[in-house]
């Protein structure tokens, strides 16, 4: 028996659902897309597995890999469904008008996970908005993404927004010397090695890196024309957010968002009381349709972490 039930594990981040937690996980993930629904998104279904050359290396860096027996090409099995669209982009909505606003549902899978529960079989459900460059569609994400995330009854949230762009610039912009020890050092909050490094901008880099919610203060400091309109589109974010989301804390962490590979201008991450991981994120991202660029913006809800706080 013993012998029969170790044959039977699961690789470790993998798992079953069975009876009310399986149903619950369908009403969850139908509750979401009913929301997406309403509010004009359209629905698509990407395959799980992909020729690996779909993809740059950055991207399936952190993917399961196999080999098609058919064609004898290298295969992966997507670990993000927002990077399967650029394919769609280029092929079978190649002839579709933006802004293109799009919905999916799936599962992910990473081959590892530095999370302490080790999930690597993981259900997205998102929204995508396709060639948006405009303002207000940031506003629009997010304002879906909670909806959604109300019609799910879950409550205590707190957004806490990033400026990936930001550190790139604002390093550029103080001639800064030692550059990527100092990025490095912005990055991991090591403050002794911050002052060590960053000379008379010490101060202002340190109150960066670690103010949550005081953006105004910040903004007074700064002369460059360039750091500031960064710092403003936090500003509008949180303004935004403070006008019709009164009940939800918004944070800060200006030079953050390092483990997206695509985010750009703006990125966020969404948490549910003291639980240690977010339970959605998104942000702004240019994705190829062929050779040009599209600019697009899209958010992405987890529902393996909604389990876990529900």
């Amino acid at each position: 028996m013993n012998k029969m039930t170790k044959k039977q594990l699961l690789p470790i981040g993998f798992y079953d659902l069975l009876f009310d937690e399986a149903q619950k996980s369908h009403e969850n993930i139908n509750l979401a897309l009913a929301t997406f629904f309403g509010a004009g998104y359209r629905l698509i279904k990407t395959p799980l597995v992909e020729f690996e050359d779909n993809f740059s290396a950055e991207e399936v860096k952190n993917s399961f890999r196999a080999t098609d027996v058919i064609s004898g090409k290298n295969l992966i099995f997507r670990n993000d469904i927002t990077l399967q669209i650029s394919r769609l982009l280029a092929t079978r909505l190649s002839q579709e008008k933006f802004p293109l606003k799009l919905c999916y549902v799936g599962d992910v899978l990473r081959a590892k996970s530095e999370e302490l529960y080790a999930d690597r079989q993981q259900t997205q459900v998102g929204v995508e908005i396709i060639g948006c460059d405009e303002e207000k569609s940031n506003f629009e994400i997010i304002k879906i993404l909670l909806a959604a995330l109300k019609k799910l009854q879950v409550k205590n949230l707190l957004i806490e927004f990033s400026l990936p762009d930001f550190l790139g610039i604002f390093l550029s912009e103080i001639a800064a010397k030692n550059k990527d020890e100092l990025r490095e050092a912005v990055m991991k909050k090591n403050i002794s090695l911050i002052k060590k490094l960053a000379g008379k901008n010490a101060d202002l880099i340190t109150k960066i890196a670690l103010s949550n919610d005081n953006l105004s203060s910040i903004v007074k400091e700064i002369s460059s024309k360039e750091i500031t309109a960064e710092l403003k589109k936090a500003q509008k974010i949180s303004e935004f957010l403070k006008k019709n989301f009164k009940e939800i804390e918004v944070r800060f962490d200006l030079f953050g968002d390092h483990e997206s590979s695509y985010h750009h201008e703006i990125s966020f991450n969404v948490f549910c009381g003291d639980f240690s991981y977010p339970i959605a994120r998104g942000g702004r991202y240019k994705i190829n349709k062929g050779t040009v660029k599209i600019a697009a913006v899209g958010a992405t809800i987890y529902m393996n972490h909604l389990r876990k706080i529900k």
